[in-house]
């Protein structure tokens, strides 16, 4: 670590603290993670999953993992520094992203999520914490919790951030597959446009409350192998229609709210892939004038039936909030800050 100079502290998690650092050969910012776990072997680092599937893939629009460092049975990871991370962005935007903008960022995640799937890995923890942006370039990062496709059940029940986990997980569906990336990018395209959460659960069954307040009461034989269906089937009673997402998403185009349906479907089987994402007409349509941006948190549900069938502890006001305590609270050890994917847990 001699060839590494720290400049400053730019997060601390429960496995690792990140530190912006400058290499004095060469003079390249990067970012270090330190681990705060002892690693005596050289063979435990490299099989540590973030190493193996950074290693196996390289790809303009995925974060490089420059170098791997022990020294004095501590463990570094050098990572190519990135001055922000998407949720950032999105704090402080002062209005709502165009469409072209939206366009430009979510090509370059699904071309590094194409990239990954090819390579037979999947993510588990997309979320605009874990894409990094340096002058619109945006690579995805963290791959702490990423699996290889090929791997066999059953998957650790911890997988991504409650307001991105896709149904089936949420339900504790036996097996899973980069569907539930898929359905990540589908929220994130949402986000962009209205800068709050789609589905701001406040538990696992908010959770799944919030998802049928905007897709509707889902077919039970979509998960055939989830082993926590009857969370669904207590909501399902409700009976719930699906609401209008263009009155939900106001300034988007009738492209995007299509890409988003699709990507956000309930069958995990409906929902395309990363290469078949980026050949949807959103990629391919002239300049749209979006219209002016509501305030979200007028936005209730209007599905006033729906709600007097749900559980009385269940009745709440439908809003989206993007409050930076919210989101500390279900994001768990993810910090909020530059580079915050260089401190998630590595399992």
């Amino acid at each position: 670590m001699e060839r590494y100079k720290i400049l400053e502290e730019i997060g601390d998690g429960t496995c690792g603290c990140v530190f912006k650092a400058v290499n004095i050969e060469t003079y390249e910012i990067v970012a270090v993670k330190k681990m705060k776990r002892k690693f005596y072997f050289w063979e435990d680092c490299m099989n540590l999953r973030e190493v193996k599937a950074l290693h196996k893939l390289n790809h303009p629009n995925i974060v490089k993992l420059k170098e791997v460092v022990r020294e004095n049975s501590e463990l570094f990871f050098i990572f190519e520094y990135m001055e922000y991370n998407l949720y950032q962005l999105m704090r402080e935007k002062q209005r709502s992203f165009s469409e072209e903008e939206i366009r430009n960022f979510m090509s370059q995640v699904l071309q590094g999520l194409a990239h990954m799937h090819r390579n037979g890995y999947f993510h588990r923890d997309l979320k605009p914490e874990n894409v990094l942006v340096t002058k619109d370039v945006l690579k995805i990062a963290d791959f702490g919790l990423a699996r290889e496709v090929s791997s066999a059940p059953p998957y650790t029940e911890y997988v991504s951030t409650r307001w991105y986990r896709a149904p089936e997980v949420l339900l504790q569906s036996s097996t899973y597959t980069p569907a539930i990336d898929m359905w990540a990018v589908g929220a994130i395209i949402a986000e962009l446009f209205t800068l709050s959460p789609i589905f701001p659960g406040e538990s696992e069954i908010d959770q799944l409350y919030k998802i049928c307040c905007v897709l509707g009461t889902p077919e039970l034989t979509a998960f055939p192998k989830a082993t926590n269906v009857s969370q669904l089937m207590n909501l399902s009673c409700a009976d719930m229609l699906p609401a209008n997402l263009s009155d939900i998403i106001p300034n988007a185009s009738l492209e995007a709210i299509d890409l988003i349906m699709q990507l956000c479907s309930w069958d995990p089987l409906k929902r395309p892939t990363a290469d078949q994402s980026l050949q949807h007409p959103f990629f391919h349509v002239g300049m749209w004038v979006p219209y002016p941006l509501r305030d979200p948190l007028e936005l209730k549900l209007n599905n006033k039936e729906a709600v007097r069938n749900v559980p009385q502890g269940m009745r709440e006001d439908f809003v989206f909030c993007s409050d930076l305590k919210g989101r500390q609270e279900q994001s768990g050890n993810c910090l909020v800050g530059p580079c915050s994917f260089l401190v998630a847990a590595i399992s």
